[in-house]
């Protein structure tokens, strides 16, 4: 089954490693999502069918749920897992709802990562379809 991740970075080398690196997971479709909903009218709509959401913030933007805002993507946290790429240390408040990899980071960290993910979105679901 393909699964489908929205990245959500301004900066073109960034989202061109990301991309580059997670175009190696078999049945993955990388998109890249415009930070500004002008640009992007549908980003929202497009997002909530995504399987996770990548926030690749880069400085000096700092906060990564101001960028989810100006996208229009708010409405996904709790919907959509996110995974956020920071420079500055972080910890998940959200347990199962928002998970940090921060900087600096081995691209190998971040198909791990992604991959632990969709496996445990992919439990969550087959658990709910199974009634438990």
């Amino acid at each position: 089954m393909s699964k489908v991740v929205h990245v959500l970075c301004r900066h073109d080398a960034l989202y061109a490693a990301i991309e580059l690196k997670l175009s190696s997971l078999p049945q993955l479709h990388v998109v890249r999502l415009e930070s500004d909903p002008a640009e992007q009218s549908s980003a929202g709509r497009l997002a909530v069918d995504a399987d996770l959401i990548i926030v690749a913030p880069v400085p000096p933007v700092s906060d990564p749920l101001a960028i989810l805002a100006r996208a229009s993507l708010l409405g996904c946290v709790g919907r959509v897992p996110l995974l956020i790429l920071s420079e500055q240390p972080s910890q998940s408040q959200a347990e199962n709802k928002i998970t940090y990899l921060n900087f600096p980071f081995d691209l190998d960290d971040l198909t791990q990562t992604v991959t632990d993910i969709l496996g445990e979105r992919q439990r969550s679901a087959l658990e709910r379809s199974e009634g438990r």
